[in-house]
C-alpha cells in the first residue's frame, strides 16, 4: 500500500535535511533530488503548474454567470495563485501578500519590504513562495506565517522573475539568464546561467527545462547542469509550454512550433506570416492548443497545427486599443473538456465552450488583466487595479 501524500512529503523533507547535514557545501552541478510530489494547488504558479501549459485540472462551469464583483485594496501586482480549495493568494502592488476566499473575504494579509517580481508559487507542502524586487525569497505557511526570508544572488533584482514549483518540493527561479533552484526549505541547491534570457520554465519528471527568448531550449537532469537540447528556430518572447516530452511555443510571432526534447528536432506545425500569433498558449487535452491571433482572436488549433476555430475575444469582434500594447497581451486558459477562458485589455472576459459556443461577461473588462484563475466550479478574472470577478455555475 502506498503511503498517503503527507507521509511522502514528510519523508522527502527528512531526506533533504539529512543531505544538508551530510554536506555543508553544495555542488551546484551535482544536485541531490528527492521527489516529494506535485503541488495540489489549482494554480501553483503563473502557468498554473510546472508544465506551464495554462491548463486547468478542474472543469469550467457550463452554465456560468457573474457571481462576485469586488475591488481589492492595494491593487494586484501578479497573477494570483489558487490553493486546492480555491482560496486566492494575491500579491498586491502596495506591497503586500494576502489570502482571499471565494466570497472576497481576506483571510490574512502580511506586508512585504518590496513588491513581488513574480507570481506567488505554491509548493508541494502548501507553503507559499515569493520573490521580491529586492532579490529576496520569502516562504510563508498556508496560514500566512513567515518561515523563510533569504537573499538571492541576482545581478539585476529589479527584473521581473519567473518561478515554478518542482517535484522535489522546492522551486526553480529565473531572472534574465540567471537560474536558481531552491529545495523545500528555500535553500539554494543550484545556481547557473542560461544561454539567453529565460522566457519560460518547465519540469519534465526530474528534469528541468529553460526556454530562452532566442529559442534555445536547455535541460538539466537531476545531477547535472543545464545543457542545450535544441532550438525552436526563432524568437520566443512570450513563453512556451511542455507536453508529452515536447516544448511548444509561438516563434517569431507567426509560427507554432514543437520541439522534441529526446531528439532536439523542431517541427513547425503552422506558419502564417500574415497572422500575428502571441503566447503563452493554453494546451488542450482533446486538441492542440488555444492561441491568441491578430491581437484579438482566440485561435483553437488541432494537434497538427491546423486551425479549427477562430473567434474574437470582444463581443463585437477584435477591439484592441493600440495604447495597451505595453501592457499584458491577451491571455487564455483551458479546461479538461477543451473549453477556453480568455481575457484582453479593454474587453469583457470570454468563456468559449468546447463546441464553440461563446459567452461574454458584461462589465468584466479592464485595462490590465491577468491570466484567468481556476477555482472549484468557477473562474476568477483579476486586474492590476484590484478588480476581481468570479464567474461560477448557477445555483440549482
Amino acid at each position: 500500500m502506498k503511503p498517503p501524500r503527507p507521509a511522502l512529503q514528510a519523508l522527502g523533507v527528512l531526506a533533504l535535511l539529512g543531505l544538508a547535514q551530510a554536506s555543508s557545501a553544495r555542488d551546484a552541478k551535482r544536485v541531490q533530488v528527492v521527489t516529494i510530489g506535485r503541488s495540489s494547488a489549482l494554480a501553483a504558479c503563473e502557468g498554473l503548474d510546472a508544465s506551464n501549459a495554462n491548463r486547468s485540472r478542474v472543469h469550467f462551469p457550463k452554465d456560468a454567470e457573474l457571481t462576485l464583483r469586488i475591488r481589492l485594496p492595494g491593487g494586484i501586482g501578479q497573477a494570483p495563485a489558487a490553493d486546492e480549495a480555491g482560496n486566492l493568494i494575491i500579491s498586491h502592488v502596495e506591497p503586500r501578500l494576502s489570502k482571499v476566499d471565494l466570497k472576497g473575504r481576506t483571510l490574512w494579509s502580511v506586508r512585504l519590504p518590496s513588491e513581488a517580481s513574480c507570481a506567488p508559487v505554491l509548493l508541494s507542502s502548501g507553503a507559499i513562495l515569493l520573490v521580491t524586487r529586492e532579490a529576496e525569497v520569502f516562504s510563508f505557511s498556508p496560514e500566512g506565517r513567515l518561515e523563510v526570508r533569504a537573499p538571492l544572488a541576482f545581478s539585476d533584482p529589479r527584473r521581473r522573475t519567473l518561478a515554478i514549483p518542482t517535484a522535489s518540493g522546492g522551486a526553480l527561479i529565473a531572472s534574465g539568464r540567471e537560474l536558481i533552484e531552491l529545495d523545500a526549505e528555500a535553500r539554494v541547491v543550484r545556481a547557473t546561467q542560461a544561454r539567453a534570457n529565460v522566457s519560460a520554465l518547465a519540469e519534465l519528471g526530474s528534469d528541468l527545462v529553460a526556454v530562452g527568448e532566442t529559442g534555445s531550449v536547455e535541460v538539466a537532469h537531476a545531477t547535472a547542469d543545464f545543457e542545450l537540447a535544441g532550438n525552436l528556430g526563432g524568437n520566443v518572447p512570450e513563453g512556451a509550454a511542455l507536453r508529452a516530452g515536447a516544448v511548444l511555443a509561438v516563434v517569431d510571432g507567426h509560427k507554432w512550433v514543437s520541439l522534441e526534447l529526446a531528439t532536439g528536432l523542431a517541427l513547425t506545425l503552422a506558419s502564417d506570416p500574415s497572422s500575428q500569433l502571441s503566447g503563452p498558449a493554453a494546451l488542450l487535452e482533446t486538441r492542440g492548443a488555444a492561441l491568441i491571433a491578430d491581437s484579438g482572436f482566440v485561435s483553437v488549433r488541432e494537434r497538427d497545427g491546423s486551425e479549427a476555430l477562430r473567434i474574437g475575444i470582444g463581443s463585437g469582434g477584435p477591439s484592441f486599443d493600440p495604447a495597451a500594447r505595453g501592457l499584458r497581451g491577451a491571455r487564455v486558459l483551458s479546461d479538461p473538456s477543451g473549453a477556453v477562458a480568455a481575457v484582453q485589455a479593454g474587453n469583457d472576459a470570454l468563456l468559449l465552450a468546447a463546441d464553440g459556443a461563446a459567452r461574454h461577461f458584461d462589465g468584466t473588462g479592464c485595462l490590465d488583466p491577468f491570466r484567468p484563475t481556476p477555482t472549484p466550479g468557477g473562474i476568477v478574472f483579476t486586474c492590476r487595479s484590484g478588480q476581481l470577478f468570479l464567474v461560477s455555475g448557477k445555483a440549482p
